[in-house]
């Protein structure tokens, strides 16, 4: 299995986010700039998941 592969059952949080923005990453539900260093792009991602509906 290779270093890349999402394990079953876990979502590939970089499918929501627009790369082409320049630097960083664009939200594509909000539109939120997002900076694609760390754990950046998956802390917006649960931002979204969050249950007050963010």
């Amino acid at each position: 299995m290779s270093q890349d592969a999402q394990p079953v059952g876990e979502p590939d949080v970089m499918q929501m986010f627009d790369s082409d923005a320049g630097p960083g990453l664009a939200c594509r539900v909000c539109g939120a700039l997002v900076s694609d260093a760390g754990g950046y792009p998956r802390a917006h991602w649960d931002w979204h998941e969050a249950s007050n509906g963010a």
